[in-house]
């Protein structure tokens, strides 16, 4: 099965979330490796009286399994205020934090197919990733702690096989920084493709998870993706996403590029 990266990890949303999404994973293509790279803006309130303005980078290295694939996720993070921080990948609002910028946190993901398609049962993928540390936290890159998130990801492609329903679904276990009092978090993710030709697939999500500090609003957006594909082994991707409530951003946009080999 991809969102995520995306989770759906538009790769993950925020940030490189958002370069692997079930729609892809659901084509069982044999490509050894993909190499991407995506730029990501996003910007909102977060609950704060000034905006913050974040931009995310991530180059990710995925390897093709016979079952499924692992994929490496490095990013770049500026964020230009302080209240923002990032946990496994996505921008959560804190208490404090230190605008700046550097090394993000790396993230390890592994996938394994878990169950194809037949009759009833929709493509069934289970996944497994490690957020390592690597940002620096005085900067409020990040919470300076490991993170693991364990999710299950859902494909059905419908009778005419040009529209796909998915899901995803899965848990957090947050790493306990010091000065913060977080909490692990849900996650979940449904949404609806479209294939217009064999080169462009459209996709919508509702996206969502549980905030990891008590009192704050849980995030929740609409995600609008769309990916070309320009070539069998080159695809582009953008993504739209808009916050619904003051623990999301109330805008990002993701622009991506995936050469698979």
């Amino acid at each position: 099965m991809k969102r995520r990266s995306f989770s759906f990890t538009l790769f993950a949303c925020t940030g490189g979330v958002l370069l692997a999404s079930p729609v892809l994973s659901a084509e069982r293509e044999a490509p050894q490796w993909q190499y991407g790279l995506s730029f990501s803006y996003l910007t909102g309130g977060y609950g704060e009286d000034d905006d913050t303005d974040i931009f995310y980078t991530a180059a990710t290295v995925k390897r093709y399994l016979k079952k499924g694939d692992v994929t490496l996720t490095v990013p770049y993070v500026d964020i230009s205020a302080d209240g923002v921080t990032f946990v496994d990948g996505t921008a959560e609002s804190v208490a404090d934090g230190g605008g700046g910028s550097g090394l993000g946190d790396i993230i390890l993901k592994g996938r394994y197919y878990a169950i194809e398609q037949d009759g009833l049962l929709p493509f069934i993928d289970l996944v497994g990733s490690v957020k390592f540390p690597t940002a620096d936290e005085d900067e409020g890159l990040g919470t300076g702690e490991f993170d693991f998130t364990f999710l299950v990801e859902l494909v059905r492609r419908l009778k005419n096989d040009a529209w796909i329903v998915l899901g995803e679904f899965g848990y957090t276990f947050v790493g306990e920084p010091s000065g913060y009092d977080v909490e692990n978090r849900w996650i979940y993710s449904v949404g609806l493709g479209y294939e217009l030709n064999p080169k462009v697939t459209l996709s919508g999500y509702l996206d969502g998870r549980t905030a990891i500090i008590e009192g704050h609003d849980d995030p929740l957006s609409i995600l609008l993706i769309g990916e070309y594909k320009y070539r069998p082994d080159l695809r582009l991707d953008a993504l739209l996403e808009m916050g619904m409530n003051d623990g999301a951003p109330d805008l990002g946009v993701t622009l991506g590029l995936r050469k698979r080999m």
